[in-house]
């Protein structure tokens, strides 16, 4: 599909999904298989132009996989607006969770817990929490006094996020309360979540990444998509960190 074809027809959610899977891949493939595995292998055999060269790979990579984390919550804020039952979406993203926090400190730490950073859907759930409590005091609470607490709900839950080291950890929160609060103003949300973002990740490398990523959810065309993978989307998180894992255990 070509840009003109998407700025035409957009994207639903399924292709952004797909996009923001393929992201992710990338950077964690970048994590692993690269920085711990043959960069380090190309210098100790004494090959540092090889091992330079890779490096610039895997900058790409990581940029590439910059796009992973604001479309999954676009897609969250989207997917908590329309959903029949917030307390089963909490859930599930509860349970994945914890399924996914043994397979992403193999990957990240190379061991079965380490408790120094938690996996992102730990910073989905902590989301989906604030949001339903920021939903709640607009629909239930004075206006003068709503917004006051919305924002302290919102750092509070920024604050347990840093707390908790989870991925993304107080930027995370904020970006999906931003995507949230401004979800009836695309151009504007996109904006303020770019901006965030390159903030928070702070590295010139990254931005080429957030900017695409940004650009993709503003072609959103408000549609699901035909195809109803929906535990694909959840099981490919922690399945993709085991396989990734395992390529490692094995190569290197």
């Amino acid at each position: 599909m070509t840009e003109k074809q998407i700025l035409r027809h957009g994207l639903n959610g399924n292709q952004l999904k797909l996009i923001a899977v393929v992201s992710m891949l990338c950077d964690h493939a970048a994590i692993r298989l690269l920085a711990y595995g043959l960069i380090p292998a190309l210098y100790a055999a004494g090959a540092d132009t090889a091992a330079e060269r890779w490096n610039q790979v895997f900058w790409i990579l990581r940029s590439v996989g910059r796009m992973a984390f604001p479309i999954y919550v676009f897609l969250l804020t989207e997917g908590f607006c329309h959903t029949r039952n917030r307390r089963h979406y909490a859930i599930r993203l509860g349970v994945f969770a914890l399924i996914s926090e043994m397979p992403f400190d193999l990957l990240v730490y190379g061991k079965l817990w380490a408790p120094q950073s938690q996996n992102v859907f730990f910073t989905l759930f902590l989301g989906v929490l604030m949001l339903t409590l920021v939903d709640w005091i607009g629909r239930n609470t004075d206006a003068a006094l709503a917004q006051y607490r919305q924002m302290a709900v919102i750092v509070a839950a920024a604050l347990l996020a840093w707390f908790l080291r989870t991925d993304y950890d107080a930027a995370g929160i904020m970006l999906i309360a931003v995507l949230f609060w401004f979800r009836l103003t695309p151009d504007t949300a996109c904006l303020a979540g770019f901006i965030l973002m390159a903030a928070a990740e702070f590295r010139p490398v990254y931005i080429p990444g957030l900017a695409a990523s940004f650009f993709l959810i503003r072609c959103y065309n408000g549609t699901r998509g035909a195809w109803k993978g929906k535990w694909f989307f959840y099981l490919v998180y922690p399945v993709h960190l085991l396989v990734l894992y395992g390529l490692y255990r094995v190569i290197f």
